[in-house]
């Protein structure tokens, strides 16, 4: 068990959409962690699911509401997005912390323990990000990691980074509830993208994000790796995400990354109109388009540039 300085009662917000197939997987890593379950409050929250993902969780609920602080089981009755159903659990949470995981993902068995020892540790930190590992039905890939440089960076630093990208690991991410509370939660003007904006708006507030260099989370990247990268993407996402971008953050950017705008522009257009046209699926002329088009993103070829030669 974790050498506590204050004992925290922390939230761990489940959030599902039809998640028949993976909930039960992702409840039962709960039932794994080492921190002291009696200290843990879990929300499962549902944005209308139309599949058995409320009866495998009421049944979950059933079995193991002894071992925890409480559980708590809540729906939408119709589909609202993603930053909607963050929503409707964060602001039940009883938790000084809350730690938000996907219907999908696992927590590794130390993540709340690792997460609090933290916190505990550093009493200045109100948002800690860490790093996870992809996984599929085959098993295991290596692990993704912050680049500590960005995730480290004082302001304004900190805002020009996320500003030019979403670099943060939001499966990993550890968050005070009062954090939450300051900014305004979730921006469900954009309600399939829960994480980009609440970042701008915490970065924007000179909220610091802190980083703890350990794995803390497993993140589901497809059924197998013959089905990885099958699709383009989700319609709905890409939608909420260049709006959030046209409306949020190139108001934000100086006159000279004009080229970041028409990037983001032609990504969004790129993959929009081909799912419009030609169907939701990754195919050769697919990828030979994609290839073409990086010939008029100059923003995009001189990070590419800038990455090669920082090897």
């Amino acid at each position: 068990m974790v050498d506590l300085d204050v004992k925290k009662i922390i939230t761990i917000a489940v959030i599902s959409y039809n998640s028949g197939d993976t909930i039960a997987d992702t409840l039962n890593s709960i039932i794994l962690q080492t921190y002291n379950k009696k200290l843990i409050e879990v929300i499962i929250s549902d944005d209308g699911s139309s599949d058995h993902t409320l009866s495998i969780a009421q049944h979950w609920k059933e079995q193991n509401k002894h071992l925890f602080k409480d559980i708590v089981i809540i729906s939408h009755e119709k589909n609202k997005g993603v930053a909607a159903n963050c929503n409707q659990a964060w602001k039940l949470a009883s938790g000084s912390w809350i730690k938000t995981i996907a219907a999908d993902d696992l927590l590794l068995p130390n993540c709340i323990e690792l997460n609090v020892k933290y916190v505990n540790h550093h009493s200045t930190a109100k948002i800690v990000f860490s790093d996870m590992i992809p996984f599929t039905i085959d098993g295991n890939g290596e692990p993704i990691k912050h680049d500590k440089i960005k995730i480290c960076a004082k302001q304004p630093s900190q805002l020009k980074n996320i500003l030019c990208e979403c670099y943060l690991l939001a499966p990993t991410g550890f968050i005070r509830k009062e954090v939450l509370e300051y900014v305004g939660y979730a921006d469900e003007s954009y309600p399939m993208i829960e994480d980009y904006p609440l970042w701008l708006k915490c970065s924007r507030s000179g909220i610091m994000f802190s980083y703890m260099e350990e794995c803390t989370v497993l993140y589901r990247k497809g059924d197998s790796l013959s089905q990885q990268g099958s699709r383009i993407g989700n319609v709905l996402y890409l939608q909420s995400l260049y709006c959030f971008q046209r409306e949020k953050i190139w108001p934000l950017l100086p006159s000279r990354m004009i080229l970041k705008k028409w990037d983001d522009f032609l990504l969004f257009k790129q993959k929009f109109l081909w799912i419009k046209f030609f169907g939701n699926k990754v195919t050769v002329p697919y990828l030979v388009v994609q290839k073409l088009t990086l010939l008029i993103r100059p923003y995009k070829l001189f990070n590419v540039a800038k990455k090669i030669l920082m090897k």
